[in-house]
């Protein structure tokens, strides 16, 4: 099983960024608490309208191949999709909706 190095893995070296990275510093630690509630609470909904189990994990799946494609062992979308046993349009327009929804460009 191949893994991804850490340098493909760092966001610094990204082709995009999501907006949170330009973000001004929070001016407090509860702002930063409640902009981090709001992020995890509209990464979780995303997950659940996947409507049944298989559907609910193979989102998740995605949100991990995404953010920390390490911590689901799969370094490449090929490898994904035969994981999760669905096709690779099927994963390719859920990242793609994934991404949509949070915004991240």
């Amino acid at each position: 099983m191949k893994t991804s190095s850490p340098h493909e893995n760092d966001i610094r070296h990204a082709d995009c960024r999501h907006p949170v990275d330009f973000l001004e510093p929070l001016p407090n630690r509860e702002e930063s608490h409640r902009l981090i509630c709001e992020v995890l609470s509209r990464i979780f909904g995303w997950v659940a309208e996947g409507g049944t189990l298989e559907q609910t994990g193979l989102r998740a799946s995605v949100v991990l191949y995404c953010v920390r494609t390490d911590l689901i062992g799969a370094a490449t979308l090929e490898e994904l999709t035969a994981q999760a046993g669905f096709s690779q349009a099927t994963v390719e327009n859920l990242i793609a909706d994934f991404c949509r929804s949070i915004d991240w460009k």
